[in-house]
Parts: C-alpha cells; sequence; structure tokens
C-alpha cells in the first residue's frame, strides 16, 4: 500500500516537473522579453544573476553580523544541551537553490524594469509623503501576507504537500537564513513571487508607492525571511503586524500551524494559530514514547 502511494507520488512529481520545465523552455524560447525586459546582452544578463547573487550573500551575512553584534537571545530550542535536527543540503536542494536564483535575477530585473517605466511610481523625493511611505509600506506586507498564507496552506494539502512544499520541510530547525528561506520547489517560489507582484502593484495603486518605499520594502521583506529561518529570536509588533521567528519555527515543526509569515490574521481566522512551545515540551513529548512534536505531525502534513 505505501508503496503504491510513493510509486503513484513519484509520477505525479515528474507530471509536474515536466510540465514547469516545460513553461520555462516555452518562456526561454518565444518569451524571452519576460526574462530579459532590459534587453541585455546574454553575458550581461549572466553578470547580473552573478553579481546579484554576491550582493545577496553578503546581504545575509550583514545580517547574521548584525545579530550576532548586538547579541539577541536565542530560540528556546537553540539553548538547550541537546542539539536541534539540522539537514544538510542535498544535491537537489543546490538545484533548487540555482533555479531560485536565476527566478529571483528575472524579478529583479523585472522589477526594476516596472518602476523606471510606471507612470504611477513617482522616483521625486520631494513627492515623499506619509501615505506613499508608511502606509505603502504598511499595505504591501499586509497584502503580502494575506495572499501568501492561503497559498501556502494550499501547499499543505495532504495530496499536494509532497509534491512541492515537503522539500522546503527537511528542515525541522532553520538556521541557515537566506540558504533555508530560498531552498524551495521552484513552482513554490514562483507562487510566491507572484503574491508579492501582487502585494506591489495594489500598493501602487492605492498608496501610489513611492520608488524609495519599494527599494524600503524589498530590503526589509529579505532581512525578515533571512530571519525567519535563523535561529534568532527576534520579535516586533507594529499596527497588528507581530511578527516572531517563533512562530516560523513552529510552523516548520509543527507543519500544520502558523502558515502567515509576518502577521497571523489569517491563522487566527482559520484556527491554525500555533502558540510557542519550548524545549521542555519537546522534551517531554519524546520521554513520553512518541517521535516528538516534529515526527507527529510530519504523518498529519503528509
Amino acid at each position: 500500500m505505501f508503496e503504491n502511494k510513493r510509486k503513484m507520488q513519484l509520477a505525479q512529481s515528474l507530471v509536474l516537473d515536466t510540465a514547469v520545465a516545460s513553461a520555462v523552455l516555452y518562456v526561454c524560447c518565444f518569451r524571452n522579453e519576460l526574462l530579459n525586459p532590459w534587453g541585455l546582452e546574454w553575458e550581461h544578463w549572466c553578470l547580473v544573476t552573478v553579481s546579484l547573487r554576491f550582493l545577496i550573500v553578503l546581504y545575509d551575512h550583514l545580517v547574521e553580523w548584525v545579530m550576532e553584534t548586538f547579541q539577541p537571545k536565542l530560540l528556546p530550542t537553540r539553548t538547550t544541551d541537546k542539539p536541534v535536527r539540522y539537514v544538510g543540503l542535498d544535491a537537489l536542494s543546490v538545484v533548487y537553490l540555482t533555479i531560485n536564483a536565476m527566478h529571483e535575477s528575472v524579478l529583479t530585473q523585472r522589477f526594476s524594469y516596472y518602476v523606471w517605466h510606471s507612470p504611477d511610481i513617482s522616483k521625486d523625493l520631494s513627492d515623499i509623503g506619509v501615505l506613499n511611505t508608511v502606509g505603502a509600506l504598511y499595505a504591501i506586507f499586509v497584502i503580502n501576507d494575506l495572499l501568501y498564507a492561503p497559498m501556502h496552506h494550499f501547499l499543505h494539502l495532504p495530496s499536494i504537500y509532497p509534491l512541492v512544499h515537503k522539500h522546503h520541510h527537511r528542515q525541522h530547525f532553520p538556521t541557515r537564513g537566506y540558504l533555508d528561506a530560498g531552498n524551495e520547489h521552484p513552482l513554490e517560489h514562483f507562487l510566491g513571487i507572484m503574491c508579492l507582484w501582487a502585494a506591489v502593484i495594489t500598493a501602487v495603486a492605492t498608496t501610489g508607492a513611492h520608488t524609495v518605499t519599494l527599494f524600503l520594502y524589498f530590503n526589509v521583506n529579505a532581512t525578515l525571511q533571512m530571519l525567519n529561518h535563523s535561529p534568532f529570536d527576534v520579535a516586533f509588533s507594529f499596527l497588528g503586524i507581530k511578527f516572531s521567528v517563533r512562530n516560523h519555527e513552529m510552523h516548520h515543526r509543527k507543519f500544520n500551524v502558523n502558515y502567515g509569515q509576518y502577521c497571523m490574521w489569517y491563522d487566527q481566522a482559520m484556527q491554525t494559530y500555533g502558540p510557542y512551545e519550548g524545549p521542555q515540551k519537546v522534551v517531554e513529548s519524546n520521554s513520553s514514547g512518541g517521535s516528538g512534536d516534529v515526527g507527529d505531525n510530519s504523518k498529519k502534513a503528509q
């Protein structure tokens, strides 16, 4: 029974991955402008991609350096004598990270092209106001999360989870920042980017988001994504947005709670919010003869 189910999942994964690869090949061959909006020569396009990768790695290390310099608390699960479960990068992870890195290069080029040519986005510093900065930044974060959370929840459906999102959950206790955040199926990466694009376009249409705001958003968003996949116990709140690395660690540990990234509104509405459980809870679960919070819920997710 189990073997038949696994064979079916492998067949479904093959069909899905083939369809995604075919779509990418079609875009590369017939819709090249989607991948290269600035019309760069291929060597310049590759240079942009490599340079962006270098900057992201540098930014990731900068975030880590700032955290270690200010010595924030570590998450409770990282302060016990017993180390948490750690999973290294396998070959498939390297493939996914490489594909997603190229996708991020396309995103950066398309986004910069959009900002530069859009008549709805001001680049004049004299146009900066409260609505198109603070209001726009708040709107992008909230809209993105309200779109992302249900999509994320959908990827956890038993029939979908093994095909796409399961790979991201190889790491039950994220610690590597960008490498753990970006280590996901390319289809999931694409869906996340679509949520981001929708949030940006909506914010521009409703608040007239300024160029400075959009630049700030991408930098803050990158920082929070890295922190959400780090061992640092960081939390803050602002007008209903209650960011906490603890929430996302619980998602990686429990699998079926805390689908939101920055605010838990969707989870509270859907009753999928899971409060943080410290290491004592894990120890008690393991000592009772079970496999702990990770093992029990991984079965539910699958």
